[in-house]
């Protein structure tokens, strides 16, 4: 009786032991980034130099958003989210496709094109018992752009025939969002800024597209909450720079991403100021990896999140930690890119541009990255995304 009773006592000694150690190793703050991948490459519609090649680009990319069909891929996208019900999520390229029929019947053709992103992925997580809202978002890419309106021209002209005659417009927004989960209380952080856009800023640099159908702003920008979990506040912050060359025949054009990266550093340094005790969380796909190369005097902007310098190498800002490193093993996290229409057998990312930064810098991280497997595929066998999601789970 004596030894059962001592056997008993120590398997309860032994779970208190593994559940004391459970509440000391539970994340304080556990955040998502997810790019939700538009669909398609737009470069050759930018490209395009006659009315025929255009017509062409316009078209096939129509039909390669259709075909890598978001409502499917909301469900896993979302999936990942419902597994881990991280506190809060950055969003990036949250799409809303929309058509305007001037009488010709033709926006049926790519019907799977059009839809909402954002209303998808809410719908999909309701679905999957998961209570999450949108906090706050920046607004992006806008079609029509104010010159189209001008003219009167509702969207971006779509001609199927050489008439000359558009036989639809296409309505475009992209959004980088938060999402918080229902039992945090998100406040909007205000920036002052130069160019306001819904709930965050515009970045003041940014590149344009010279279209057949005019200029177009490649907007990006970032959008801010302050959060508390658990007793503590938290900045967090959600943004989506620049692609490295935005023009693939200029080397220096990726002085672009490079000049958002600093802007971001400043709003992040200087306003507005927040309570000094809280930390902050950097979140997003920055399209810059750990592995790119100063370019003369330009530093890339992973390299200043983490050194704290602007985009010539001066050391204004406070260095952030990119949590990854702290993460036992540290492998390659590659995060980006699979094939443009999703369907490549395994996966192929090579580089590491979708981080999260954090300062100050947390005392353990449990991190992975998501929607990178064959078994995350979905039903029809398309990856969720072009890029892997990545989860943090940050302990102080």
């Amino acid at each position: 009786m004596k030894k059962t009773f001592l056997a008993i006592a120590s398997c309860l000694l032994a779970l208190h032991a593994t559940n004391s150690l459970a509440a000391r190793t539970k994340a304080d703050i556990k955040v998502m980034t997810q790019n939700q991948y538009l669909g398609a490459d737009l470069g050759p519609i930018v490209s395009a130099t006659t009315p025929e090649d255009y017509a062409v680009a316009i078209t096939t990319v129509l039909q390669s958003i259709a075909a890598n069909n978001f409502p499917e891929r909301a469900q896993a996208l979302a999936q990942s989210i419902s597994d881990r019900q991280p506190h809060l999520v950055a969003l990036q390229e949250v799409y809303a496709f929309g058509c305007i029929d001037p009488g010709t019947g033709a926006c049926a053709i790519f019907d799977g094109a059009f839809n909402d992103h954002l209303e998808l992925t809410l719908a999909a997580l309701g679905a999957q018992g998961s209570d999450y809202y949108v906090a706050a978002e920046v607004q992006n890419i806008t079609l029509p752009t104010p010159i189209m309106e001008s003219l009167g021209i509702p969207g971006l002209p779509v001609f199927l025939n050489a008439d000359a005659i558009p036989d639809l417009f296409i309505t475009v927004i992209d959004r980088d969002v938060i999402l918080a989960r229902g039992d945090i209380d998100a406040a909007i952080v205000n920036y002052a800024c130069g160019k306001p856009s819904l709930d965050g800023c515009n970045f003041q640099n940014v590149a344009v597209a010279n279209t057949l159908a005019g200029p177009i702003s490649i907007e990006r920008g970032y959008v801010a909450v302050d959060v508390i979990v658990g007793g503590d506040e938290y900045r967090f912050v959600n943004t989506h720079l620049e692609v490295q060359f935005p023009d693939p025949n200029d080397p220096a054009s990726s002085g672009l991403q490079a000049v958002q990266a600093t802007e971001l550093n400043f709003a992040l340094a200087t306003q507005p100021s927040g309570n000094p005790q809280s930390r902050l969380i950097v979140a997003g796909d920055i399209n810059s990896s750990p592995t790119d190369p100063v370019f003369g005097p330009i530093h890339p902007p992973y390299t200043q999140f983490v050194t704290g310098a602007d985009y010539v190498g001066n050391h204004s800002f406070q260095p952030l930690t990119d949590t990854w490193d702290l993460r036992p093993g540290k492998p390659d996290g590659f995060t980006c890119c699979e094939a443009g229409d999703l369907a490549n057998t395994q996966s192929s990312h090579n580089e590491r541009i979708d981080v999260i930064l954090a300062y100050p810098a947390p005392a353990t991280v449990k991190a992975n990255v998501m929607d990178a497997e064959e078994s995350d595929k979905t039903a029809s066998g398309l990856w969720p995304s072009d890029h892997a999601s990545v989860i943090a789970e940050l302990s102080y």
